[in-house]
């Protein structure tokens, strides 16, 4: 076996190694370093992994334990898989370097190797889902993703923050449950539980009509509850608390992570599992299409009453989920890779959001409200342009992330059937409610410069570096549509 093979689990092995270690750490800050060298190390490797399955075309199979099923279980990893790990890696890493400070001051020091650990826990947690070919190890990390991002909200301490975590989890809950019977409905008729075989007995049984209604409540299970554990309207109740209530990497990495690796998962499970054509006729595509379309409307008229800085950008992170389940709902392969496009434009732009967000709310002496933080981009003018290019990104202005990605899902939905016209409607209207908002806001934080106003910093932060970045690979997603849409297709080929 060659070493490239052995990728996704060596990544899983060294940040659960890594995760271990962490509270054990009693350097300064040793624990977040430790944490930011296993990311990097780990980008470095999906990105190789990424390289070499590009070029070659090529997928393979990776035996847990070296034990065949149905006693061992299997991770599967091929361009598709690559290109989530190595951004996801990226994203952890930028949100991790992005939010180190407001850690610092958020977390008590004795508290932050635990706060690591458990960060460390979901990012294998969001790789496991991402590689996976088997229903039941996904289930053990949709389980592990949960209980983190749930401790990772009430971190901060604050009645808030506990009361946010609470909610979170009760939704959690639902959406576990759901997906947990819908997978042993499907254990019990087909005997299986890795993707491939699943598969090819499901689209045997579709295709001589037996047990439609079973499989049916299973592939309603399992979306409803993937579709409640990532925030899809309307069942989003619980996101604008728990982002808001969070420390700055925490609301990234659950806004621009842990919601896309649930997707990640159900976008294995309608390509892999149920097939296309089953979804079709049991009019699944059409479900997730208006569950898209009212989401994208009504979470953005919910981000337009909002006073409060996080919570305006949690609803909007709502209304971005919904474009991807619109991209799903239009039941076709450009589809498919125009909601895979969206989860990279979205996992970029959203975390340099918050990252910004967090330092605005430190240059305007803690408050979270527009009036605080009036004019706090000219205290901090870097994290100013973090959330001025991350909301007009979001808005589609050309050359940024957002317009490709709206750009591709218009292009899928021109060769759709009836939904063209209700999904063009959609993104019009969504880009101009988004632009409603998002103006304003940005309006407000380059408000009138006072006359003794001074930058905040006057050497370079950590955090600034991790928005520069933000900003670099929100333009290559701007600009670099054709080749992540050539390396999409390819991935879905192969998936």
């Amino acid at each position: 076996m060659n070493f490239i093979q052995n990728i996704p689990f060596f990544s899983l092995f060294l940040i659960l190694l890594s995760a271990i270690a962490s509270p054990f750490l009693s350097q300064k800050n040793g624990a977040l370093r430790l944490a930011q060298g296993v990311q990097l190390a780990v980008t470095l490797l999906s990105g190789w992994l990424l390289t070499e399955l590009w070029q070659t075309g090529t997928s393979f199979t990776y035996q847990m334990g070296h034990f065949p099923a149905p006693w061992g279980n299997e991770l599967k990893a091929g361009p598709l898989e690559a290109l989530f790990a190595a951004s996801f890696s990226l994203v952890m890493l930028l949100s991790f370097t992005g939010g180190t400070r407001d850690i610092q001051r958020d977390i008590r020091p004795e508290r932050q190797g635990m706060f690591c650990l458990l960060m460390q826990l979901l990012y294998a947690a969001l790789l496991a889902m991402v590689y996976t070919n088997d229903l039941f190890t996904a289930y053990v990390f949709i389980e592990i993703a949960a209980i983190t991002a749930c401790v990772a909200v009430v971190a901060k301490e604050s009645g808030k923050s506990v009361v946010a975590a609470i909610r979170y989890l009760v939704f959690s809950c639902l959406g576990s449950g759901l997906v947990l019977l819908g997978i042993s409905i499907l254990y019990c008729v087909t005997g299986h539980l890795l993707m491939e075989d699943l598969g090819e007995i499901i689209a045997q049984l579709v295709s001589g009509g037996t047990y439609m209604v079973p499989l049916t409540a299973a592939a309603l299970l399992m979306t409803l509850g993937l579709s409640i554990k990532s925030a899809q309207f309307p069942f989003h109740a619980w996101l604008p608390d728990a982002h808001a209530s969070a420390t700055t990497s925490a609301s990234a990495i659950l806004s621009g992570l842990v919601l896309k690796g649930y997707i990640v998962l159900l976008i294995k499970l309608i390509v892999r599992v149920f097939g296309d054509s089953m979804l079709i006729s049991i009019y699944m595509d059409d479900l997730l299409f208006l569950l898209g379309l009212t989401g994208m409307l009504f979470a953005s008229v919910a981000a337009l009453r909002q006073e409060d800085v996080k919570r305006m950008v949690a609803y909007s992170s709502s209304a971005q989920i919904s474009y991807i389940f619109l991209a799903l709902g239009l039941g076709s392969r450009a589809g498919t890779a125009a909601a895979c496009f969206q989860i990279l434009a979205h996992a970029f732009t959203k975390p340099m959001i918050f990252v910004g967000a967090g330092a605005l709310i430190r240059a305007g002496r803690g408050g979270h409200y527009w009036s605080d933080l009036r004019g706090a981009a000219w205290r901090d003018p870097m994290a100013g342009l973090a959330f001025t290019v991350g909301g007009l990104s979001l808005c589609g202005l050309p050359l940024l992330a957002g317009f490709s990605s709206k750009y591709g899902l218009a292009v899928a939905a021109l060769a759709a059937e009836w939904q063209t016209m209700p999904a063009l409607f959609g993104i019009a209207a969504s880009s101009v409610l988004n632009a409603t908002y998002y103006i304003p806001a940005i309006l407000a934080i380059w408000g009138k410069r006072a006359e003794r106003e001074q930058l905040l910093h006057h050497t370079v932060q950590d955090y600034q570096i991790a928005i520069v970045c933000f900003l670099v690979c929100n333009v290559i997603l701007g600009m670099g549509v054709g080749p992540l849409f050539e390396v999409i297709y390819q991935g879905l080929e192969l998936l």
